[in-house]
């Protein structure tokens, strides 16, 4: 079904850098990241959202943080099991890559990762990065990509105890319970272990309101249940004295119903979605001597997807797709310190996917993909300069009727920062990639609107920008602005084929983007008070630029607002804990054609939460109280998809 919703889609549409030891990197971007939003340092627009600004936007779900970036445009299909994902800088999902715990995550049916499945709770950061990465140990699979969005999860902290544990529950409005439990340990002097479940359960019936002026009727939301269940364990192995192995597994399980477009007077949806996902990851990173640091990566994944619908004019009177897609993923990287403030590495990653379905018509392919990358970065007080150069190396077999065509692609990306005025912390920043994804196998050979003769979308986005980072007392403040413009060529979307009943995937021209990403963060870090206030705001103005006399030139790309902000306000205080969240959108386009009738409305949407920890005898226990949609504000991410409106969150958690 995910392949299903993506077709939807488309049819529808930070301190100085002294000098450049691998030692004293290490730790300064682990200093730099642990307290701020922005790093100052960064030689492209890098944004993070740490466990206090989680906290104070009470994050659900890791797309719910993401709507605070700015340059990230959230689409969201309603409720909490509705499609989750996000464009950064107008480039689409596709182009957007996802990390977790270093390594990507990848979706080679659809091409998008649905964050909507990925739980804010036990979540230490969640970090974007729009452009080139100062981190020369990135994979080269990430460093091929326009945009990364890294979740980090928590390690174990002891503290010099030999475990600890936590189990919370959370109730909220349309019947939605869920309840985790964890535990870290001590397995020997140089082991930990995590260990974490999580299950969540909802009706989802979230009243709506169906507009058809004096005939509007109030409505529920149908076949919106959600059921999922998330395990996962992770050991973390300190070997000698510097080397380090992580090992992860996890599985996720979930079970939904997929609520229906909401056309007027239209037949409640019957469709029903299963996925099973798996995997199994590690890291290794050893530095060898003073000069050379190693790391590699493997994992193993699986997923499962089965879709249902009970209700198709067919000889069987169903549609039951069920796919499986198998992944193994090996990357090594190698960083090499050439002298104090000049740094190289190189990289390479190999990934073997295979898509097999339950249709007597599915292709069955498999690909095999080759990413490489070497990179440079000089580092000293005042100036850091990066440049990097990927290739990528594509082959692909089918079980049935021919494949697509091999590829073989060079991407440059390069960045600057200087700090300028080292008194004041200002730094000015400026950054260029070009990268090209691959189309999908739904792209290529998705029933009768696949087509093997697709070519990759190429993208190339150009920033420049100024950063202000400093501290004036206890206060720590931030202030970024960010102007870009980026091109998508041979963009690939879904058009009519031999008539309007037929549809098949194209490369039809060009998207260009002009926009301006800025920002404000404060942030008390001292005292019994400590207050904090962070501010974002977007411009972006996506147009079609595919044929100057068609009838959508210069129009807007659909669900793309010109404007949108986002606003957060939080004090920590002795008494009771207090955060107030505001989301704005301009208004957008559902269609490429910015005709009136396409028009969707601008919202708000207000939300405010009070959470307090007590300290007990032998444990600490954690009470959350939040309001989302406070103002019961009604809107719709997605023509026909509403939003749920006011609702209500009760949190509860003890940490032993």
């Amino acid at each position: 079904m995910t392949a299903i919703c993506t077709l939807c889609f488309r049819l529808e549409a930070q301190g100085q850098v002294l000098s450049d030891t691998i030692r004293s990197e290490a730790i300064q971007e682990v200093t730099i990241s642990a307290g701020h939003t922005a790093n100052p340092n960064s030689v492209s627009t890098s944004r993070k959202a740490d466990a206090r600004l989680m906290q104070a936007t009470g994050t659900f779900q890791v797309s719910d943080v993401l709507k605070y970036f700015s340059g990230a445009t959230v689409k969201d299909y309603g409720g909490v099991g509705g499609l989750k994902t996000v464009s950064v800088r107008g480039l689409g999902a596709s182009h957007t890559a996802v990390a977790y715990d270093g390594i990507i995550i990848t979706d080679n049916q659809t091409g998008q990762i649905d964050l909507g499945r990925f739980s804010g709770s036990q979540t230490e950061s969640v970090r974007m990065v729009s452009g080139p990465d100062n981190d020369l140990l990135q994979p080269a699979a990430l460093a091929a990509q326009a945009a990364v969005i890294s979740l980090n999860t928590d390690r174990p902290v002891l503290n010099g105890r030999k475990a600890h544990g936590y189990a919370g529950t959370k109730y909220g409005s349309f019947n939605t319970l869920s309840a985790q439990v964890g535990s870290g340990f001590k397995a020997g002097d140089h082991n930990s272990v995590s260990l974490q479940a999580e299950w969540l359960k909802t009706s989802g019936d979230y009243p709506y309101i169906q507009d058809n002026g004096a005939d509007s009727r109030n409505m529920r939301r149908e076949n919106s249940d959600v059921e999922r269940i998330r395990v996962e364990g992770a050991l973390f192995s300190d070997i000698g004295r510097s080397s380090s192995l992580t090992t992860r597994a996890y599985w996720f399980k979930s079970g939904q119903g997929l609520p229906a477009n909401i056309l007027y007077n239209g037949n409640a949806a019957r469709e029903r979605l299963w996925n099973r996902n798996g995997f199994l990851q590690s890291t290794f990173t050893t530095p060898l001597n003073n000069r050379l640091t190693l790391r590699f990566n493997a994992k193993y994944g699986i997923t499962y997807t089965r879709y249902l619908d009970p209700r198709v004019n067919n000889t069987q009177g169903k549609t039951d797709n069920r796919y499986t897609e198998q992944e193994g993923y090996f990357s090594g990287v190698m960083l090499y310190r050439i002298a104090d403030r000049l740094s190289a590495s190189a990289g390479i990653d190999g990934r073997l996917a295979g898509l097999d379905g339950n249709g007597a018509e599915q292709a069955r392919p498999t690909r095999f993909t080759l990413n490489s990358t070497a990179a440079i970065k000089y580092a000293s007080e005042r100036l850091t300069l990066t440049g990097r150069m990927n290739h990528v190396i594509t082959r692909e077999k089918t079980k049935l009727r021919e494949a697509a065509g091999s590829y073989n692609h060079i991407s440059p990306a390069a960045g600057l920062n200087w700090l300028a005025w080292p008194a004041a912390g200002v730094h000015l920043r400026a950054s260029f990639s070009n990268t090209f994804r691959l189309p999908t196998f739904n792209d290529l050979y998705f029933e009768q609107i696949g087509r093997r003769d697709l070519r990759p979308e190429q993208a190339s986005v150009t920033s420049a920008g100024i950063v202000i980072g400093n501290e004036a007392g206890n206060i720590y403040y931030s202030v970024y602005a960010d102007a870009y413009n980026s091109s998508v060529k041979d963009r690939i979307m879904a058009v009519p084929g031999k008539n309007t009943a037929v549809w098949m995937m194209k490369n039809i021209g060009q998207v260009t983007t002009h926009g301006l990403e800025t920002g404000l963060e404060l942030r008390d870090s001292e005292g019994s008070i400590r207050p904090a206030l962070l501010v974002s705001y977007t411009y972006q103005r996506s147009m079609d630029k595919s044929y100057s006399g068609s009838s959508t030139w210069n129009h807007q790309l659909p669900y793309t607002p010109r404007h949108s902000a986002s606003a957060v306000a939080w004090v920590e205080n002795p008494i009771v804990n207090a955060s107030c969240n505001l989301l704005y959108s301009g208004e957008y386009y559902c269609n490429g054609y910015n005709g009136p009738e396409y028009r969707m409305p601008s919202y708000y949407e207000l939300g405010c939460s009070l959470w307090k920890t007590f300290g007990l005898k032998s444990c600490t226990l954690s009470l959350r109280a939040e309001c989302i949609n406070l103002t019961d504000s009604r809107y719709e991410l997605v023509r026909n998809y509403p939003m749920p409106g006011r609702q209500f969150r009760l949190t509860t958690t003890i940490e032993l």
